[in-house]
């Protein structure tokens, strides 16, 4: 069956990767990208080039996750042209190298915000419609980084954000939504 997708931080990487192979399978993805007239206006034009020449349903929206109102918006308009949402991929991050003492507090804080909290936004503007479904799935795509091999600034950020997948599991399971924490080592926690 389609599904209605949506992955944040779809402009590059695994995120761009995991659009168009969701896309390629058949279903309706949302690649969530920001700045999408500025700074990511090229990537969008790609994307819409590659939906156009391999017949996909792969859209861009406006989804900058540090932002109330552009994740509201966004998720909001997906809703509009849908009528649905079945999926939310968690995607969105930024990879810091360094020693801890390097960052400014400034500079750590939106590192966490980009790469913890953005979930949260994301959550909280889409999740109401997955309860209101009865159903939904939400995976989260973290770093196999945490285990080492990377600066320890980077371990911290991505250990707090999948312990933040973990204290949500069980609020999600309760309304039927299922949890999928996918570092680059899969592994399921709960499935539909």
């Amino acid at each position: 069956m389609k599904k209605v997708i949506v992955v944040t931080g779809a402009s590059s990487g695994f995120g761009a990767l995991a659009s168009r192979a969701l896309a390629n399978a058949g279903h309706a993805v949302y690649a969530g990208m920001r700045d999408t007239k500025g700074g990511t206006a090229r990537q969008v034009v790609q994307a819409h080039e590659y939906a156009a020449k391999h017949g996909v349903d792969l859209r861009v929206v406006e989804l900058d996750v540090v932002s109330d109102i552009s994740v509201d918006a966004g998720i909001a308009r997906i809703i509009a042209e849908s009528g649905r949402l079945d999926v939310i991929v968690h995607n969105a991050g930024h990879m810091a190298f360094g020693p801890a003492e390097a960052f400014t507090p400034e500079q750590f804080a939106q590192l966490y915000d980009l790469n913890v909290l953005s979930t949260q936004r994301v959550n909280r503007a889409a999740l109401p419609q997955l309860r209101k479904q009865g159903r939904g799935l939400v995976i989260w795509v973290s770093s196999s980084s945490t285990r080492g091999g990377t600066p320890r600034i980077w371990r911290l950020i991505s250990r707090r954000r999948q312990r933040w997948t973990r204290l949500l599991f069980p609020t999600l399971a309760n309304w039927r939504a299922g949890v999928w924490r996918a570092p680059l080592s899969c592994r399921v926690l709960a499935s539909l």
